[in-house]
Formats: structure tokens, sequence, C-alpha cells
């Protein structure tokens, strides 16, 4: 796979697809906070819920309504749904591929400051060249505070932000990271002909 594509394959992961591990090596608490992304244009601020390796986003939903859009991450995949869907519905999707990139050509640095510690991750281009892709703070328990990441947006790479505010950590009711009684769990439609595979 060519640099361009690894790296186009590799951002297309860093939105809210993972759970964030990415503060993982310094500890997983359980905690509550409000994740506002940065910059004109910005979508409104999201409540998320972490606990063992499992994360709860909450969105308003996208159609106005009085539900919110909820999606749910964890190693085995993602199910988004909306709290006030009828019928109630909620979609599993599978967890996106990692994209065949040479370990070689992915490196993660550290740099240690007061706030917390800063992990840098890039990825080596054609000619050698390292491009960073993504900057995460986290505080020295694992707590992430703040993220910059590329991302492809309109067929560009442009950088998009967040922070995280109003942290809460404790434990998780068990019942956030499932969804609702009474919703059907359901795979998602196949893909069109032609339209490739999913990610």
């Amino acid at each position: 796979m060519r640099a361009a594509a690894c790296l186009a394959a590799l951002l297309a992961l860093a939105a809210p697809a993972k759970a964030d591990p990415r503060c993982a090596r310094l500890g997983q608490p359980s905690y509550s906070a409000t994740r506002v992304t940065l910059g004109p244009g910005a979508p409104p601020p999201v409540r998320v819920f972490f606990a063992e390796g499992r994360m709860r986003i909450e969105a308003p939903s996208p159609h106005g309504g009085p539900g919110r859009l909820v999606t749910l991450l964890s190693p085995e995949g993602r199910i988004v749904f909306d709290t006030a869907a009828n019928p109630p519905v909620a979609l599993r999707l599978p967890a996106p591929r990692r994209p065949p990139i040479p370990p070689e050509a992915l490196r993660q640095r550290e740099e240690r400051g007061r706030e917390g510690v800063t992990l840098i991750t890039e990825l080596q281009e054609e000619g050698g060249r390292w491009r960073e892709t993504e900057r995460v703070l986290c505080r020295p328990d694992g707590v992430l505070l703040w993220a910059r990441q590329m991302a492809p947006q309109g067929g560009q790479l442009v950088a998009t932000e967040f922070r995280q505010e109003e942290i809460r950590l404790g434990p998780q009711d068990p019942a956030l990271f499932r969804p609702p009684p009474g919703f059907a769990l359901r795979e998602p439609p196949p893909a069109p002909p032609g339209a490739g595979p999913r990610r």
C-alpha cells in the first residue's frame, strides 16, 4: 500500500472509531466527561463515558428530536442507535479493520510536562519523511485531556481538535455500554455492488 493510501486508511480510524485506548499505557480509569470539538463550524459537545476499555458517546439527535444519538465502542465493534428510535432498533457495525501499515512505518513518542504526557503518533511517508498524524495530552492516570488529529474531510486532510471537560472519575453503570432494554440489535444492510468492503 502506498504511503498516501496508508495515511488515509489510518486516519479513517481516528475519529471516534476507537474506544480511546490512546492513553491506555498510563492507565484506564472509569470516568465520564464532556467532549468539546474546537474550531469554527464544530459540532455541539457530546458526553462520553469510559469503563474497562469500553466507551459510550452521546450526541444530539441528527434529526433535532428529543432523543440522543448513541455510539457504543468496544473491542468487539460498534453499536449505534437513537434513544428515541421507533421502532427501537440498534445497528451493530464491525470493528474497523487495521490498515496494513508496516510496523517500522509507524512510531509514537512522548513528551512529559506539567499537565501530563503528550503522545505523538507519526507515519513515515515515501522518501522517509515522518508526518505527525495525532497528538494527545493524557493525565498521568490515563484520562484523555486533549487531542489533535488529522482526518480526511472534503478530499483533504485537515486537523481536528477536541478537549475533554467536566471529568468525573468513578464507576460507570454497566447498562450504559449496551442498548436499552427492548431495542433489537441488527446487522447493517449489505453494501451495494461496487461499493467495496465496509470499514
